[in-house]
């Protein structure tokens, strides 16, 4: 290591300044720097709270001029050996960004874009106010974004470098910013002269400079290929493709192909594809150099010169640089052979300016298995799902969800059949626990793959003494009551039991087949009605009783054919009335009787025609025949007529048997006659009507 003697270094914190003795800096983009360095003080007692947690400032001078601030926080702090008059301390500074290592979460984060949940975390630091967002490009929202259990710094720098960015600090005498930006030409160039290249530097050189120059180039992944899912559109593969440019000296073919992709739409695919690529193509062209010119920065790039190959002289960005350097402190117990002067060194790791350079990705933690959760939704609402019957969940370890819709993002369900407008459908209430498992052990792609009770939500019947009952029981929505398909399997006692809170509704296609091995009993506390659409017939082993409260209404569209094997009854408590819209014929194989408590009417619009085998007899106290034009009695040997003629009397022979009266009286022609009807005797009775 060259000694220079117009180099020195400083240190000065919260408890006042420090002599340097030695110092090593690793710093890179994407990087908490590390400074550690060796001091030496007059005071042997220095308060730790003073230093610990406080700023820091290191700076490198050269002629008096300062040319490197390193600025920081300091993470650690040393007390060692104390000599004569000088005590040695070591401190360790890292940026406040490095705090994030110290801290971790479960958290979510809904519909914000990777910038702004970096900015949410880096609030939480309290670093917002020393931080920059240099972004080229807009970066879509993220639906759903879950911090699960890894460190606040890597939650952020993995979803950062997720999507292109990387990030560097700005030094001052003031602080430290922190930079991200998600292209390298935006962070810039460093400031003054070129970078000079002098492989032969002297004892005491005139001005730093690089003096070792190794360029290389290595065959590297060429092209990276990434899919992923989407349950809104199955049949589209979520393919991004991405393929390097610099791929001069190498074969194209080197294809490095990812699954899952981690990402969500065309455009974060491409952008997810780019930034995979570029990180494993960090050091596919880079150049390892060594020298003492501490101005270099990293993410700043600078112009070299002095190069013997031409190609060489331009611009150059470090991505990494390990500074490490040495000054001599005057002490009274130091030996005289002590080195004197002071000491410094730098390598670095540098890429072409324009190069597209990021840090390789990060992995994503993954899920070690199933998690519990309970089903959350707006207040005044029992079920809340979408039109995927999704739903919102609270998970125990989210601090900060209020147990409502805003508690997660929609969570898809697994249903136990799920076909294209047919399958199963039981959507999580709110307030039940389910399991909640990930795709891929994701945090941010959450299924619910099961359910399961717990003491506020308690199984629907007494356990263990209905263990073996298999129940399907839902709650009414909003209301008391539920429905209920259940089954007891205990021997002797096995049931189906079917249960409908209101409705219910059976719709058989085709044919319906019911086989009941013993009694049936069927209750309807209201109204039946049964529609069939064709013939219908009813099989009764032996007997059939139907009991009517009230009335009973046959319609008939045509024929009815009652056939009896037995007797037939018929009893009516009260009127019964009796309608034919055309003939009616009654056939009684033997007698015919008819019994009336009261009296008999009968009305006929046409003919009346009475036929008996043998005879006809009318028993009654009195009987009156009456006809409105004729009345005619008929008979082998002659005719009794009565009309408005009067009453004819056309016969063979007419036989009186008893004395004839003529009453005074009556209408008509007056009626003279004189006989004497022998008892016993067959005489010819003749009348002339004067």
């Amino acid at each position: 290591m060259p000694v220079q003697s117009d180099l020195s270094f400083t240190f000065t914190a919260a408890a006042g300044e420090f002599e340097v003795i030695e110092f090593h800096l690793s710093e890179g983009l994407s990087e908490t720097f590390r400074l550690e360095v060796d001091l030496s003080s007059r005071d042997p007692s220095l308060e730790f709270g003073e230093i610990l947690d406080r700023p820091a400032l290191f700076t490198i001078w050269q002629g008096g001029q300062p040319v490197r601030y390193v600025h920081g926080s300091v993470s650690g702090f040393q007390q060692g050996e104390t000599g004569f008059r000088h005590t040695r301390y070591r401190a360790v500074v890292e940026p406040r960004l490095a705090r994030l290592h110290l801290c971790a979460d479960w958290r979510i984060f809904q519909t914000l874009s990777v910038p702004d949940i970096a900015n949410v975390m880096l609030k939480k630091h309290a670093l917002t106010l020393d931080y920059e967002l240099r972004a080229a490009r807009a970066h879509t929202v993220r639906e759903y974004c879950v911090q699960a259990g890894d460190t606040d710094y890597h939650f952020v720098e993995r979803i950062m470098r997720e999507e292109g960015f990387f990030y560097g600090f700005l030094h001052s005498e003031e602080g430290h910013r922190l930079i991200h930006c998600d292209y390298l030409w935006i962070f810039g160039k460093q400031p003054g002269e070129p970078v000079e290249y002098n492989p032969k530097p002297g004892a005491d050189r005139p001005g730093p400079a690089l003096h070792r120059f190794t360029y290389s180039e290595n065959v590297r992944s060429a092209r990276q290929v990434q899919r992923d899912y989407s349950f809104k559109n199955p049949k589209l593969t979520e393919e991004s493709k991405y393929k390097a440019t610099d791929l001069e000296h190498q074969a194209d073919s080197y294809e490095r192909y990812d699954y899952p992709g981690r990402y969500r739409g065309e455009k974060n695919g491409e952008a997810f594809s780019r930034s995979r690529l570029l990180g494993l193509r960090g050091d596919a062209c880079q150049v390892i150099a060594e020298g003492d010119d501490a101005r270099l920065v990293p993410g700043l790039f600078f112009d070299l010169v002095g190069h013997p190959r031409e190609d060489m002289n331009r611009g150059w960005r470090p991505v990494h640089l390990e500074h490490h350097g040495k000054q001599y402190v005057s002490q009274e117990e130091d030996s005289a052979e002590a080195d004197c002067g002071t000491h410094y060194n730098c390598l670095a790791t540098l890429v072409p300016h324009d190069a597209e350079w990021r840090p390789e990705p990060l992995p994503k933690p993954r899920i070690d298995g199933p998690q519990m959760a309970t089903v959350v939704g707006p207040p005044g609402e029992e079920i809340y799902c979408d039109e995927y019957g999704r739903v919102k969940v609270q998970f125990p370890w989210d601090r900060e969800g209020n147990e409502d819709e805003h508690s997660s993002c929609w969570v898809q369900v697994s249903q136990g059949i799920a076909g294209a407008l047919w399958g199963h459908m039981a959507i999580p209430r709110i307030g039940q626990g389910v399991i909640v498992s990930y795709g891929n052990a994701d945090a941010d792609q959450p299924v619910i793959t099961g359910r399961c009770y717990t003491a506020l939500q308690r199984p629907p019947y007494e356990l263990p003494a209905n263990k073996t009952r298999m129940v399907f029981k839902s709650q009414t929505h909003k209301g008391n009551g539920f429905n209920e398909l259940s089954f007891e399997d205990e021997a002797g006692q096995e049931e189906v039991f079917i249960r409908a809170q209101r409705n219910q509704r059976n719709e058989v296609r085709n044919d319906e087949t019911t086989h009941v091995g013993n009694d049936r009993s069927e209750q309807v506390d209201n109204d039946e009605r049964l529609t069939v659409g064709h013939d219908r017939k009813n099989t009764v082993g032996n007997d059939e009783q139907v009991l009517i409260g009230q009335n009973r209404r046959h319609e008939i569209g045509s024929d009815d054919d009652l056939i009896i094997g037995g007797n037939h009854s018929i009893t009516t408590a009260g009127d019964r009335t009796e309608e034919v819209g055309n003939d009616r014929h009654d056939t009684t194989t033997a007698d015919h009787h008819i019994e009336i408590g009261g009296h008999l009417r009968q009305q006929v619009q046409g003919d009346v025609m009475l036929q008996a085998g043998q005879r006809i007899v009318h028993r009654t106290r009195a009987h009156e025949i009456s006809a409105a034009d004729t009345l005619v009695l008929k008979g082998p040997g002659g005719t009794l007529r009565i009309d408005a003629a009067g009453i004819t009397l056309d016969g063979i022979a007419l036989t009186f048997k008893g004395p004839i009266n003529k009453p005074a009286g009556g209408s008509g022609n007056s009626l003279s006659q004189t006989s004497k009807v022998l008892e016993g005797a067959h005489a010819l009775c003749e009348r002339k009507i004067k």
